[in-house]
């Protein structure tokens, strides 16, 4: 008697659709990479190929434009930073000082993060490509609104004119501003003995809500797209 051949299931195919976005999803991973890596300049479309291992026709299919692929990869970028710091946010320690906590949270997993680097080198380019320019526009309209749906969820003004949104855009600037000359900085201290004057300006304005624990609201935009 000879034992019975085990049963095998085949693995289930994908759908056209899940093919098409993991294929998606391939191309604008590895142009991360290469913005990363090679700055914007050398992100050329052969160089996303080779590095995402496929076809040279592969982005044609997905992705109008370098322009498009780059302007996907960012908002690709902007969604992962959002969640990274919704999940760090809601990981604080409820404390007195829990603005600064917040802003210093910000710097180091958004801001001055190594991620951090490609959306500036994205800014710098898109002050000669109008293409560019023209996309991340959309994208930053949809972060400075990000922003003030998580400032409201985490923040409230200490008076009635203290505008929590304002006060925010103006922190997203200065920490940008500060992730920009982070190379030529010699000595961390000195980034946050700024982060800690910032903090006690904002101080006299705003306050964190100690009570809250969970991420913001989906952003509106969540759902959407702005490029390809």
């Amino acid at each position: 008697m000879t034992p019975e051949t085990p049963v095998t299931s085949k693995p289930l195919r994908r759908t056209q659709a899940e093919r098409s976005e993991a294929m998606r999803v391939r191309l604008i991973e590895a142009t991360l990479k290469c913005l990363e890596t090679d700055g914007y300049v050398g992100t050329t479309v052969t160089r996303i190929v080779e590095t995402a291992e496929v076809s040279r026709g592969a982005p044609v299919h997905h992705f109008p434009s370098k322009a498009a692929l780059i302007a996907a990869a960012a908002e690709h970028l902007m969604r992962r930073i959002y969640v990274q710091l919704g999940r760090a946010v809601s990981q604080l320690d409820a404390s007195d000082d829990r603005l600064s906590d917040l802003i210093f949270t910000s710097w180091r997993e958004v801001f001055g993060a190594a991620e951090f680097t490609i959306l500036l080198e994205l800014l710098v380019a898109s002050r000669r490509d109008s293409e560019l320019s023209s996309m991340l526009q959309h994208l930053w309209i949809a972060a400075f609104e990000t922003l003030g749906t998580a400032a409201d969820h985490y923040l409230v003004g200490k008076t009635d004119k203290d505008n929590v949104r304002h006060l925010m855009v103006l922190s997203q600037w200065l920490l940008r501003g500060m992730a920009a000359d982070k190379h030529l900085v010699f000595n961390e201290q000195i980034l946050e003995h700024y982060l800690k004057l910032w903090c006690q300006l904002l101080a006299g304005h705003l306050r964190a809500k100690t009570d809250v624990t969970a991420p913001p609201p989906r952003p509106e935009f969540w759902d959407m797209t702005f490029a390809g």
